[in-house]
């Protein structure tokens, strides 16, 4: 990764020190180094007849989708900041704080929830609970900054609050959230006891979906090759030692289970060929969808909580 860089346009392999790919020509992005002053701060520099075009005109290659990845991985090792004698919840807490905010509540009436950057989780709960729903919440963190990257990647662009809160609001579309629900659910089954994973948001949401087939197959496709790229991910500071610690921390706590199997038969293999096509389909689509004046109003009100969070980080 320091010394190649994938083209967005063809995906061949460049040196780091290129400008211009060597195949296709077209300028290239460097995922450490951005040198470039784009940034999108208003819905008018959102929603350019450029960034659709860059959009519908370009293939996400799977070594571009993988660079991306190994970029997501790179920076949470730079982040990251463990202490001696760590708890298994502390050290899973760690983690997540390598690439967002946790912050705790004791409300009792949910496990927790993720927005904004920020995973809150009810202390009341016991740790065992705790670790699954960071796993859980900071998969919803990794989803959304997987499709950042590939916006930032194509438009050639910094993370700003406007960008973020696109992203922020194309999760709440249905059939985008289902795919997040299924990564996150997906995840749980990685490294917790199976009578602790949990399909419950999946599965009301495809209730909501009136269990459209097509919707959920495409979920589905996509949801597993992000499974395993957000394992990927995760597998870089969770060790066999920490997933048996894990596991242990369910039987020390005598936890009560909470399992609640997938409501569909998922027999899919992944394909990151198709998974990119999907994606990027999921993507346009959504963009097309939200460039509405309509719905301007709630991006710019997500990108208002977003710069609410970078002001409490920087004071």
């Amino acid at each position: 990764m320091n010394d190649k860089i994938y083209c967005s346009c063809c995906g061949v392999e460049n040196s780091i020190n290129q400008d211009y790919c060597k195949d296709c020509g077209e300028i290239l992005h460097n995922f450490k180094e951005y040198e470039t002053n784009n940034e999108i701060n208003t819905i008018d520099e959102l929603f350019t007849a450029t960034h659709y075009h860059q959009l519908t005109d370009k293939i996400l290659r799977i070594e571009s989708y993988k660079a991306i990845i190994q970029n997501i991985i790179e920076t949470g090792e730079n982040e990251i900041i463990y202490k001696k004698k760590m708890t298994p919840l502390n050290r899973i807490k760690a983690i997540a704080d390598a690439y967002a905010k946790v912050i705790y509540k004791n409300r009792g009436n949910t496990y927790g929830e993720y927005a904004y950057n920020v995973i809150c989780i009810d202390k009341q709960f016991d740790s065992a609970i705790q670790i699954a729903t960071i796993l859980h919440e900071l998969t919803h963190h990794l989803f959304n900054e997987i499709i950042e990257e590939i916006l930032i990647f194509l438009w050639n662009v910094r993370k700003t609050p406007m960008l973020e809160s696109f992203i922020q609001t194309m999760i709440t579309i249905p059939s985008i959230l289902l795919i997040s629900e299924y990564c996150a659910s997906s995840i749980e089954k990685e490294y917790l006891p199976p009578e602790y994973v949990s399909y419950s948001s999946f599965n009301s949401i495809c209730a909501d979906l009136n269990y459209d087939k097509n919707i959920i197959l495409r979920a589905v496709i996509i949801g597993k090759s992000m499974t395993e790229s957000i394992h990927q991910i995760l597998s870089t500071f969770i060790d066999k030692e920490l997933e048996e610690k894990i596991i242990k921390e369910f039987q020390i706590n005598n936890t009560k289970t909470i399992a609640e199997p997938i409501c569909i038969t998922d027999i899919e293999k992944s394909n990151y060929i198709l998974q990119n096509v999907y994606l990027m389909d999921m993507i346009i689509n959504s963009y097309e969808i939200m460039n509405d004046k309509q719905i301007y109003p709630k991006i710019i009100k997500n990108k208002e909580y977003y710069e609410k969070f970078y002001e409490k980080e920087s004071a």
